[in-house]
Formats: structure tokens, sequence, C-alpha cells
């Protein structure tokens, strides 16, 4: 029998990386850094990753790292995401590539593209925010570091959910059509990709078993309307249909007004992942419904 591979997931606490200690805490030696205990058997608690040493990364042959600022609704200094984001996930990856690691998988995000209704292996970045455009930096500093002996990974996946406790807007749309009001998404023909959480970990696990460097689009491959996302949310929560259709001429004002809420509402965002399927070999499962059921769930009980 063939010896597990130890995996270093930095940022133990995160929503990727509790999901992935959940479906291969049995086929990889898992060790996790955290800033707070997550009650995980092989973890290092530390308030600071920057001073972590080079001999953390000894005898490990793959690093994850979740370690990040995500999009705040408050607002933060612009310097934290830069910090955390970027030169953090650098430093982490010299690191191991110094202590011999084989393999680096950064997360990143579907947001280093910016404002656009279609991504695909061809797109040109065009981030907008300090988060994006703090990703972005990081793939590029990261693909530096690549080399026939270290392998860089990089994702960047569309918004993550599934599971009992995702994070992020999806919780936050499912908590807002709860309250029962009367909600504009009757007849909205946009389309958006989303990905489940465990299609992401699918991923994830197939980098590894290929080994393979670059930078992989990811998603469900399966486009969701948003009038179709409504009905399915108001279907678990056991509400009634309350769904009305805007008018055109408030399209556009709610564009002009609030552009990010146009764009996540009514804003087609669809991804082109062949390539992704192609080299890595696994293929995502639809499990919108089980995933919505799932965080539907998870709120119902708080």
């Amino acid at each position: 029998m063939l010896d597990k591979q130890h995996v270093l997931i930095i940022g133990g606490s995160s929503f990727v990386a509790r999901n992935f200690i959940r479906i291969h805490h049995n086929n990889y030696s898992i060790k996790t850094i955290n800033r707070t205990s997550i009650g995980f058997d092989n973890e290092l608690i530390t308030p600071d990753f920057s001073t972590l040493s080079s001999d953390v990364f000894k005898n490990i042959d793959i690093v994850i790292n979740c370690a990040a600022i995500v999009h705040q609704q408050k607002k933060i200094d612009d310097n934290i995401y830069f910090n955390i984001n970027h030169k953090l996930a650098v430093e982490l990856a010299k690191k191991a590539k110094l202590a011999g690691v084989k393999s680096f998988i950064q997360l990143s995000t579907i947001a280093v593209y910016g404002k656009t209704t279609h991504v695909s292996n061809s797109s040109i970045e065009n981030p907008v925010n300090p988060y994006g455009k703090s990703k972005l930096l990081a793939d590029n500093s990261l693909k530096e570091l690549c080399d026939s002996n270290f392998n860089v990974i990089i994702f960047r996946p569309p918004m993550i959910y599934g599971s009992s406790d995702a994070p992020g807007n999806m919780m936050r749309l499912i908590k807002l059509i709860s309250k029962g009001l009367p909600l504009p998404f009757k007849g909205l023909q946009n389309k958006r990709d989303f990905i489940h959480i465990d299609n992401l970990i699918g991923f994830i696990d197939a980098s590894i078993k290929k080994n393979s460097s670059g930078i992989y689009l990811v998603s469900d491959n399966s486009p969701v309307l948003i009038s179709e996302l409504y009905s399915i949310i108001i279907n678990c929560l056991n509400k009634q249909n309350k769904a009305f259709q805007l008018p055109a001429f408030c399209f556009s004002l709610i564009k002009k007004i609030i552009p990010e809420i146009y764009d996540k509402l009514f804003g087609n965002l669809t991804i082109d992942i062949s390539n992704t399927l192609s080299v890595l070999e696994y293929k995502p499962v639809n499990l919108l419904q089980q995933g919505i059921i799932e965080m539907v769930d998870n709120f119902k009980t708080k």
C-alpha cells in the first residue's frame, strides 16, 4: 500500500479547508495551520502566518493555501488585502519551495476578471476591487515560482455554495428571501455559474492526482437562471412565491445607481471550464438543489 501524501493546509479554519478535511481526512495525511483551533488532531496554531519558518513545510508534498481576505461588506484598508492575499501567499510559496514541497495550490477567484459576462482561458484579467487586484498579483507572482520541481496550481472559482455553513452572497440571498418580501426575480433570464463546495474539493483532489501546474477555471459547469435559483430557495424555505417583474426602465436605473447589486442579481456570468475538464479529468456533479437544501437547513436551525 502506498504511503499517503502529506498535505498542509494554511488557513485550516476556512470554509474550503474544513470541507477538504471532511471529504479527504482518510485519503491524505493532513496537517493544518490556523490562527485559532478547529479541533483538528493535527493542527498548528499561530496568530501570524508570516512568521512561519520553512521547517514547517518539511516532509510536506502539497500545500493548499486557503489564507485570504475575501471581499468585505465593511470597508477595510486596501493594504490588508495586498498584505494577506499577495505578499503572504508569495512568502508562503517561497518557503514551501525551499523546503522541497512538490506542489503549491492557490485558491484565487473569478473576481480577477472584473466586470464581465463570460470568462474563458482567453479572457483578459481586469479586476476592479482590492480583493480581485490582490489575488491577481498573487497569481502572477506565484506563476514565476513554478518550475519542473515545484508545481503551482491556481483555481479561480465563482461564488461557492453548499454544505451547511457556506459563507457569502448565497446565504445572504437565502436570508433575504426568507423574509417573505416581494422581490424582482420574476421572468429573469440572466444566467450565472456557481460551484458547490464538493465540486471545488473534487477539482482540488484531481489536481493533486494529475500534478499539473496551471490556472484552472472551475464551476458546476451548469449555469443557473437566477429566476430558477429563486424558485429553488423559495421551495426549500416553504415560502410563498411573491416574485414580481420589474419594468425595463428600472433595470437601467438600478444599473446606474447601484451597479454592484445589478451585476450580482441581474447580470450574467458564465464560465468556460472546458480546459479544466480536459486536463484534470474531473466531472462536476449538479448539486444545486442539494446545496441549497443544505444551506437552508442550516439557516433554519439558527
